[in-house]
């Protein structure tokens, strides 16, 4: 059985309401059973429920591997501009 290890979290909060929604950005490991490890980058959005407990709906994981994470930082901020460009021709 593959064990699931957090090794740090970064959460931010979005949406309409305060508290209600957020992103997240962890580092994390996967531990198999003869203890080789695997490293991960994963990317989560989530919700807080009534009691503001946090709950997960998807999730997007990234390998630890320079060329893929150069990509994603390069190529996001160009998605999200021609998003807005989009958006605003919408309008």
């Amino acid at each position: 059985m593959v064990e699931f290890e957090t090794i740090e979290k970064e959460r931010q909060d979005y949406g309409n309401f305060p508290g209600e929604k957020f992103i997240e950005v962890s580092r994390n490991k996967a531990i198999q059973d003869d203890g080789t490890e695997n490293s991960f980058i994963q990317i989560s959005t989530g919700y807080y429920d009534e009691v503001g407990d946090a709950g997960y709906k998807k999730r997007f994981t990234v390998p630890t591997d320079e060329k893929a994470v150069e990509h994603i930082v390069e190529k996001l901020p160009e998605i999200f501009e021609k998003e807005q460009e989009a958006r605003e021709e919408a309008e």
